[in-house]
């Protein structure tokens, strides 16, 4: 009976062992994805006034500063840097109050300035870290998904729009492939014009075309398999490719509260 009760006992050990490492190997989003889901529209435009006076998405930006991602999965961790780009970016926002564009210089209608995005100003698992940190030395290199770009939004309206949901190690795959796709076929990513035979494509495209081509060999071939029937069968006419305008205006329902 002893040796049964003993057997029995280690089990429990085991098994709780196992259920307490399952724990610690994740990061919540819960907190991230509710405040996407309250102030989000369905158009992917963000209400940062209203984010701005939410006390639970400074809990989640305070639990970026200490994430521990040793024990997390890959999945684990792109979805972790998928969504600390965004809610950085939109911390940013917040606390930069731009009043047309993350990009305005002091000269009005010009937008040239990178400095939203090459500033240090948040802690990230313990490092200093700016929005290009986390999309070039990060998500770029160590994830080498061209998916990527299409999760990342960086406030502006040529960007992809910002879903409604956090990313988590289950669903970052399927909503990866899924936000590409919407991407793609959306006006912002890919434009058909027929009368000049030529295919429009995102600045994202041009400005990432080394990705695209590492992974698929050309850009072309990157997009087919997200391309419906009408869009391959024009691809057929070898357009002529050229880029669309890209639109650094602010992705907000309303101006900022100053």
């Amino acid at each position: 009976m002893r040796g049964k009760l003993a057997v029995g006992m280690i089990s429990i050990f085991i098994i709780f062992g196992i259920t307490q490492a399952a724990i610690a190997a994740t990061f919540d989003h819960s907190i991230f994805d509710q405040v996407l889901k309250d102030h989000v529209d369905d158009k992917g435009l963000i209400d940062y006034n209203g984010i701005s006076n939410e006390s639970d998405f400074r809990v989640y930006m305070e639990s970026l500063k200490t994430a521990d991602l040793v024990e997390i999965s890959k999945n684990g961790r792109l979805a972790f840097w998928l969504n600390a780009y965004n809610a950085v970016t939109i911390d940013k926002v917040i606390k930069w109050k731009p009043k047309k564009s993350v990009r305005e210089t002091l000269i009005p209608g010009l937008w040239t300035s990178t400095k939203f995005f090459t500033s240090r100003e948040h802690e990230v698992a313990g490092k200093k870290m700016s929005p290009d940190d986390i999309e070039h030395e990060i998500l770029r290199v160590k994830f080498n998904d061209p998916r990527i770009h299409f999760a990342i939004v960086c406030a502006s309206s040529s960007c992809p729009p910002q879903p409604r949901f956090a990313y988590t190690e289950i669903n970052v795959q399927p909503m990866l492939e899924k936000e590409t796709r919407k991407y793609m076929n959306s006006q912002r990513g890919i434009r058909i014009d027929y009368a000049k035979n030529t295919l429009y494509l995102s600045k994202i495209f041009d400005w990432f075309a080394d990705d695209f081509i590492a992974h698929s060999g050309s850009v072309l071939n990157y997009i087919k398999p997200y391309l419906g029937k009408e869009a391959l069968l024009f691809l057929e006419r070898k357009p002529k490719i050229s880029y669309l305008h890209y639109d650094w205006t602010l992705n907000a329902k309303a101006p900022i509260k100053r």
